[in-house]
């Protein structure tokens, strides 16, 4: 029998994923009975290994589960996640078919009425085009739930004040609220997930951070990890910084005619992504008063 620890050194797989597959019922280790720590067994690090290889595939964990449990056939599963790696590929080909036709054209010759079109017809098709706007959607709202921040009433200054900030802020949001740790770091479960707090301190005065404790148990259902950070680097930097081109896109036009000028545009951007990285992280999403 072997720990945590151990598996995922033999496994490769993180100890909070192992504890995600747990949760979701594609493993059930034994507990020791003095301690009541995990403990695995060879067959649990080959159901791991099994887990990995068609996670490796792509595979939904639902199906992945359905497979093991015998629900299906292996024959039946590879069919399915076949046909679904099939569709994929078909919305990748349109998303780099369009990258080709554009790729031809010069920006100022782009008819940009004319590839709106395309896209919308695209995406009546179930093309990628209307797959980004969903997958952006369900990001936004996973952030959402898996970290916020607001500012308190008092410094918090002791684990006493901290604690009925929290309570307070959960009475205010109308949510449930439980704290299983007290202190400066305090744990609480809030609606049934677990989260972990600090506090820092800054131009406003004291903010409270709460983040989850296993953040990868909200990655929305079928999307990858990876594809998870992208959308979250887009909304946190790419969304800005378009934002800050459209607005200025008339002092720009000019200033892209010499290299200074594409300097100081340059020296402007790093200026306003790291302002709003700053804002974001240092005094959170959800002020509160």
């Amino acid at each position: 029998m072997k720990s945590v620890k151990e598996v995922s050194m033999i496994t490769g797989i993180t100890e909070q994923n192992i504890r995600y597959y747990e949760k979701k019922g594609l493993l059930s280790p034994e507990r020791n009975r003095k301690n009541s720590y995990r403990e695995y067994s060879d067959r649990d690090i080959d159901r791991l290994k099994m887990i990995l290889l068609f996670r490796k595939l792509d595979m939904p964990l639902a199906e992945i589960k359905k497979l093991l449990e015998g629900n299906v056939t292996l024959d039946e599963a590879m069919a399915d996640q076949i046909r679904r790696l099939k569709s994929e590929k078909e919305k990748l080909d349109d998303a780099l078919e369009f990258c080709g036709t554009i790729r031809e054209s010069r920006l100022a010759d782009l008819d940009v009425d004319a590839c709106l079109e395309r896209m919308r017809e695209k995406e009546k098709a179930g093309s990628v085009f209307a797959k980004i706007a969903e997958d952006y959607t369900a990001v936004v709202k996973s952030e959402m739930v898996r970290t916020f921040s607001f500012m308190p009433d008092v410094p918090c200054g002791t684990p006493r004040e901290f604690t009925d900030e929290l309570l307070k802020y959960a009475d205010q949001e109308n949510l449930d609220i439980i704290i299983t740790k007290e202190g400066m770091s305090p744990h609480f479960l809030m609606n049934g997930i677990e989260y972990r707090a600090y506090r820092t301190s800054g131009r406003f005065g004291i903010t409270i951070h709460c983040e989850m404790v296993h953040p990868e148990d909200y990655i929305p259902e079928g999307m990858s990890e990876k594809k998870y950070r992208i959308y979250r680097t887009l909304s946190f930097v790419g969304i800005p910084v378009l934002g800050f081109f459209t607005v200025n896109f008339w002092v720009f036009r000019e200033a892209f005619k010499s290299w200074e000028g594409l300097l100081m545009v340059l020296i402007a951007i790093i200026l306003y992504t790291s302002e709003i990285y700053f804002v974001y992280y240092c005094y959170g999403k959800n002020f509160k008063g």
